[in-house]
């Protein structure tokens, strides 16, 4: 029986050295926010380089805190190859008491591909609770027992020789009294290999600013323009402001244009500002919200010049009041028949008195979605993104789930399928429209866990990728047109995991994204395959 301290072991770091204290508890070091760092952002590795084993039995605690994620590391040769059991948390799962498993694995491409995923009945998901764990893993099996009933089982053959034992943090998460009890082999570790860095800043500045990209949109030709706010006020709440910048490449994203200000808006909200879109018919379009409705801007050269405003009665008006209300941030799909939707989110109550982030309850938003068959300029009325059927005289039942921020693609055989984010669920709900978003269907719950706003794309070849977190950004592929879906990929570790994404060559997904209120945007490029992603050289 070993017991791992950091102040004892001899450990190789992997984004920052670790800490414990005399209570055994082990601490990854703060997060790298505004630090270039190396590899995934926020995600902390810790290898012993003395202890190498095949088989073994972990014991420790776990405490979850928040968006936090912490596990141990089993069978690692370097810090590029190796198994990992994880405990990823959010602020969804905490207020569901959801408590979630994962068994994933590192390897060349520099990302965590997770081999099973599971939710683990039976266990709190309480923050600022300890909780005993036993891992036991024999060959290719992997037995996990949490608390007194929890259990999780993972099978894989990928790496079956011995390798070295370590922890990984992200977030908040802590670990305590970690034991090892195992069959010690001969130390093989290799500190040369490393962690592949598939992300860059697409556009670097200094003083570092916060940069939130919000609508990437590809031009005949494989021009792209990048709609982006930069804030002029670091604030989470609805006084943050922000000035909406364009930026453009012509090489598929490797390199871009200083970022010009969109003068016509002035300063906007950072929350529920300007939104772009190309639409079905080659215009570019940028929406600024107004008091009733939005202004709707046009250019006719690619972004470089705009038109006049003009009047769109793109809202939420009555019957459907609310408090507050935005597009969705994937705002708008546009259509094979030449329609677009625009889908949107609104509160339906102001969060109750003495609430916060992990207490509230259901009913305090709902999800929208509006058409236009005019090329942008009109939208019909807006209807509820989940439809759980009609009363006794015929009406549509409002939607009965808490629901926010909804995106959509268009499958091959012309349904619609949205994915939403709801309050009161980790996991991810799907709706489904067989008439071009006029009405939707009940939502259902979906194949996988979500959190934060998903970002969807569907490729020319039928393949579908969503981005989203849980904790941290986290992508989940279907090759099959939606039918089914993979476990997921963790390919940053980014916080919020909000962006725009879109297809740059076959099957190649460029992928912008943003951080936290203090960081530059972060881009990546992937190669959606049959079996998953496979990073594309920055």
């Amino acid at each position: 029986m070993k017991r791992l301290q950091i102040d004892t072991g001899d450990w190789h770091f992997v984004n920052g050295p670790w800490s414990s204290d005399e209570a055994g508890v082990i601490e990854p070091p703060p997060p790298l926010t505004g630090d270039e760092g190396m590899t995934m952002q926020n995600l902390h590795f810790a290898f012993e380089r003395s202890l190498c084993t095949q088989d073994c039995t972990a014991r420790f605690e776990i405490k979850l805190m928040g968006h936090s994620d912490v596990g141990i590391i089993l069978r690692a040769p370097d810090q590029s190859h190796f198994y990992m059991l994880h405990f990823p948390n959010c602020g969804q799962a905490s207020r569901a008491q959801h408590f979630w498993v994962a068994l994933s694995k590192m390897d060349d491409g520099g990302y965590l591909r997770m081999i099973k995923l599971e939710m683990v009945r039976r266990v709190p998901s309480n923050a600022n609770i300890w909780l005993p764990c036993e891992v036991r893993v024999t060959g290719n099996r992997f037995a996990v027992q949490i608390g007194d009933y929890g259990r999780f089982e993972a099978t894989d053959d990928t790496y079956g020789g011995a390798g070295h034992v370590g922890l990984f943090g992200c977030g908040a998460g802590r670990i305590r009294n970690v034991e090892i009890e195992a069959n010690e082999a001969p130390a093989i570790w290799d500190d040369n290999p490393r962690q592949a860095k598939n992300w860059w800043h697409p556009v670097p500045c200094s003083p570092v600013v916060w940069q939130q990209p919000i609508d990437l949109k590809r031009f005949d030709g494989g021009e792209l323009l990048l709609l982006m706010n930069i804030p002029i006020s670091l604030s989470q709440g609805e006084d943050a402001k922000a000035v909406p910048h364009l930026t453009r490449s012509t090489d598929d994203g490797k390199t871009w244009s200083e970022p010009e200000a969109f003068t016509p808006a002035g300063t906007l909200s950072a929350w529920g500002g300007a939104r772009m879109n190309l639409t079905p018919g080659g215009r570019l379009l940028i929406y600024t919200p107004e008091r009733e409705g939005k202004s709707v801007y046009e250019s006719t050269d690619r972004g470089r010049t705009w038109g006049e405003p003009v009047r769109s009665n793109l809202h939420l008006g009555p019957p459907m009041e609310t408090p507050s209300q935005q597009l969705s941030p994937q705002g708008f799909l546009n259509l094979k028949d030449g329609g677009i939707l625009a889908f949107m989110l609104a509160a339906a109550q102001d969060m109750p008195k003495g609430k916060n982030i992990w207490t509230w309850g259901s009913n305090h938003c709902e999800g929208f979605s509006s058409r236009s068959d005019d090329d942008g300029l009109t939208w019909s009325d807006p209807v509820h993104v989940d439809n759980p059927g009609n009363d006794n005289d015929g009406n549509p039942i409002p939607g009965n789930l808490d629901l926010t921020e909804p995106c959509a693609v268009e499958l091959g055989n012309g349904r619609i399928m949205a994915f939403v984010r709801p309050i009161y669920s980790p996991w991810m709900w799907e709706s489904w429209s067989d008439d071009g978003g006029r009405t939707w269907g009940p939502c259902v719950r979906g194949a996988f866990p979500g959190y934060a706003s998903p970002n969807m794309v569907r490729t020319a070849s039928g393949r579908l990728v969503l981005a989203s977190r849980l904790p941290a950004l986290t992508v989940n592929c279907s090759p099959d047109d939606g039918q089914t879906w993979d476990y997921g990929t963790l390919i940053d570790g980014a916080h919020w995991a909000m962006g725009s994404m879109c297809e740059v060559a076959p099957d190649v997904v460029l992928y912008c994204y943003w951080d936290d209120h203090s960081t530059l945007m972060r881009m990546q490029r992937f190669r959606v395959e049959p079996d998953g992603l496979q990073p594309v050289e920055p």
